[in-house]
């Protein structure tokens, strides 16, 4: 049984005009009591135009037996396969075990490491709620990157996960070398080490450290303190001698081979010739091309200055890309990229909250403010937003996390950031399936305590639409999830093609998830990255009452709806809002 409101905004009806009260008869809806009959008659109401004749014939529209022109849907079953819809695994299962309500709306995004790099122990992420492999191009040759790729696809072909790919590129920051292949070293207090920008023929000397910036030397001066990865580890510099500068440990820690490294003089960030390097370097221009060829779904730029990047690295993907179909995450580390931040983001695809590097550039005690400022000006925009780096960094070396820690993830969750991502933890800690299960229970009680407690919370988001058929898009899912929120729906279904809808909805965070149909497996996996969707991989129509008839009749198959289940449905192919029970 179903009701719908149907906006036309057809090529063909240019003439089409809406009254004036049109928002008003789907936007506010009484509350529900506790004894709410969630069962709906047949009918659907569509919004009225000036003349009949603007109305498109050719949509699939029935008219009532009461005469009133109402819009009635038929209720068949659609006779197709079970087997020809794809869901995620894991996320059927919780489906099926716990309802609707308990699955995480938050994303997870876990970097591929030494520690994670088999197909058993990617496995085990992807089992453990893993959204994204992130793959980082700091570390790493481009044969063992294509490696992981490959075994990424095969898990996502051979157990039926739509994981998606996201390639970081180095940056042209200034940074450490490869630690002479060892894969890290521990700086104790008040050791020397040495920073050198020359080229050693033989094996590094010990506590000796390259820099691949040739102006490092002449730039510091003694007295400044050198930040190693954000400040993990602390230096003081205490004598330069030609190419080699002379440091004093202040502050212990685990050196990382090709981490980031900032200096500071009388408590300010040196920038000068920072601000000079380009935002790409010509090595990652070698690794964006490799992942061109590889096929990731996402491509995160570090240390973006301005939008302008952002643009100029689009413009290159859709050039060399077979489908253009690559999303690009600027990644806001750096005091420009705070300066610039809603024209990046609005350039963007995504944003990464890189906390690490941020904290090296601005004092730590901003780093909190400017990330809950990233996340929404990210929501704002409709893009999605990673908040990174050192969320459970004890549990590299530990199997339980710090108390502060879940509290940060747990602010993070509170925010309604996109996803949350590990980064040493995964790649390199002795405990990665433990930390990722701290972030997957974290979230859940998080965000069931939201849920509990900001209950039909105002949604105040500005309008982003630069057309009226946008406008439109932006309307119809802001009423779809206040009604699923007023209704208590058990799940809202988009019906999309380019995941834009369905992007739309999560920016609402309805408190119900967001079943997400697409056509194409690339967008299925790009849409694994936003807050509360449920990517599945389905064939379908510009005919809704087809489609919904045969997403019913799949997903019960498959155990994952029930009769009487009650769902809210929009498509970016039909501009209506239908809300029914499944028959």
């Amino acid at each position: 049984m179903s009701q719908s409101l149907h906006l036309f905004n057809h090529a063909s009806t240019p003439n089409l005009t809406f009254p004036s009260n049109t928002k008003q008869c789907y936007s506010y809806l009484p509350k529900p009591s506790t004894t709410y009959n969630r069962r709906f008659p047949l009918i659907s109401i569509r919004a009225s135009s000036s003349s009949s004749s603007d109305l498109d014939s050719s949509s699939p529209l029935l008219v009532s037996d009461n005469g009133k022109g109402a819009v009635i849907s038929r209720e068949e079953e659609y006779p197709v396969a079970a087997g020809s819809i794809e869901v995620d695994a894991v996320t059927e299962t919780e489906l099926k075990e716990n309802g609707f309500r308990s699955t995480r709306r938050t994303k997870l995004v876990c970097t591929i490491g030494p520690s994670t790099c088999g197909f058993d122990q990617l496995e085990s992420l992807a089992v453990g709620g893993m959204n994204v492999a992130r793959i980082n191009m700091c570390h790493g040759t481009r044969d063992w990157h294509r490696q992981v790729i490959q075994l990424v696809r095969r898990l996502n072909e051979e157990k039926g996960y739509a994981v998606a790919i996201m390639m970081d590129t180095e940056g042209s920051e200034i940074h450490m070398g490869d630690l002479g292949g060892s894969s890290s070293a521990k700086a104790e207090d008040g050791e020397i080490w040495t920073f050198s920008v020359r080229a050693f023929d033989s094996t590094l000397p010990e506590r000796t450290i390259n820099v691949n910036y040739d102006g490092f030397a002449e730039d510091v001066k003694v007295g400044d303190d050198l930040l190693v990865d954000g400040g993990m580890v602390r230096f003081e510099v205490i004598e330069k001698i030609g190419p080699d500068v002379k440091c004093r440990c202040t502050d212990p820690g685990l050196l990382l081979p090709r981490a980031n490294l900032t200096f500071w003089r009388d408590g300010s960030l040196v920038r000068e010739r920072n601000a000079m390097l380009p935002t790409i370097s010509s090595k990652d221009w070698l690794d964006i091309d490799f992942g061109i060829a590889e096929g990731v779904d996402f491509i995160a730029i570090s240390f973006v200055k301005s939008a302008e990047v952002i643009k100029h690295l689009k413009s290159y993907i859709a050039a060399r890309s077979r489908d253009g179909d690559i999303a690009v995450i600027a990644k806001i580390e750096s005091i420009d990229s705070l300066k610039n931040l809603e024209e990046i983001v609005q350039a963007s695809d995504g944003a990464m909250v890189a906390r690490g590097d941020l904290g090296a550039q601005i004092p730590l005690e901003q780093v909190p403010s400017a990330q809950q400022r990233i996340v929404q000006v990210c929501r704002q925009l409709n893009k999605p937003v990673i908040v990174a780096s050192q969320l459970l960094e004890s549990m590299i070396e530990y199997p339980t996390p710090t108390r502060a820690e879940v509290a940060d993830v747990s602010e993070a969750v509170r925010q309604r950031a996109d996803a949350l991502m590990l980064s040493g933890e995964s790649a390199m800690g002795q405990f990665p399936e433990k930390a990722l299960a701290v972030l997957r229970s974290v979230s859940l009680r998080i965000e069931r305590w939201w849920r509990e407690e900001k209950r039909h919370e105002a949604m105040e988001l500005p309008d982003i639409g630069s057309s009226f058929s946008d406008k439109i898009s932006e309307e119809i899912c802001s009423s779809a999830a206040k009604m699923a929120n007023n209704l208590e729906v058990d799940a809202l279904f988009v019906y999309t093609k380019t995941g834009h809808m369905a992007s739309l909805l999560s920016r609402c965070r309805p408190d119900c998830p967001i079943f997400a149909f697409t056509t194409t497996t690339s967008v299925r996996r790009r849409l694994n990255l936003q807050w509360g969707l449920i990517p599945f991989r389905l064939s379908f129509s510009d005919d809704m009452e087809s489609n919904l008839n045969k997403t019913f009749s799949l997903l019960k198959a498959r155990n994952l709806i029930k009769s009487g289940d009650l769902v809210i449905a929009v498509s970016d192919m039909l501009q209506s809002i239908q809300v029914m029970n499944v028959p």
